[in-house]
């Protein structure tokens, strides 16, 4: 009966023994599982961050070449429209200067046509002055164009580029405008006095 109880309590030790080195080894393996499920959370929360980090990186950049090709645009749209301004005051400023040419060539023949009224005895002085206040008008009109020309077109806004552009030629314009009236008041004062010329010598 003692034999019987000591084989069960043998036995009933082997089986402790059995199943506490089963359950530590359980244990074990079980820490040995969920450390790996750790690490392997952690290297793919690693993989997720750099995955954001270079989708983050590739945004940056494409953001900074954005932005230098809309500055390269940007500098290009206001190189073009400085060219245009630059283009617009070459070509005016060429108009301008053609017509004081004509008016001071129109100057020359009244200057011719004063002097031989003159010469015939005729009362000149009217027409002699408004020729001068022609003369005067074009000389400003001279000093405009080169004040038209000299122009700043450096500012990036094409509008005020040109409403400077507009303001300056308009000064030019007006002094013109003034030198062709004087002239056309001259041309007329010179016709009335040939007239009366021609009267007295069809009187004689």
């Amino acid at each position: 009966m003692a034999k019987q109880y000591l084989s069960t309590l043998l036995f009933l030790a082997l089986v402790f023994g059995v199943s506490s080195s089963v359950s530590a080894q359980e244990a074990s393996l079980n820490a040995s599982l969920d450390t790996r499920a750790i690490q392997a959370q952690a290297q793919v929360r690693a993989e997720v961050e750099a995955r954001r980090v270079q989708a983050d990186e590739r945004r940056e950049a494409a953001r900074i070449e954005a932005e230098a090709k809309r500055a390269q645009t940007q500098a290009k749209r206001v190189e073009f429209q400085q060219a245009v301004a630059k283009r617009q005051v070459e070509n005016t400023a060429r108009v301008i200067l053609a017509t004081i040419e004509r008016l001071e060539n129109i100057i020359v023949r009244l200057e011719s046509r004063i002097a031989k009224v003159k010469a015939r005895g005729g009362v000149t002085s009217e027409s002699e002055g408004f020729v001068a206040a022609a003369r005067a008008n074009l000389s400003d009109a001279g000093l405009a164009v080169d004040a038209f020309v000299s122009i700043d077109l450096s500012s990036e806004r094409a509008l005020e580029n040109f409403q400077r552009i507009r303001a300056a030629a308009a000064e030019t314009r007006e002094h013109i405008r003034a030198a062709h009236r004087n002239l056309m008041m001259a041309a007329r004062s010179l016709g009335s006095v040939e007239m009366n010329l021609e009267a007295d010598v069809s009187v004689d």
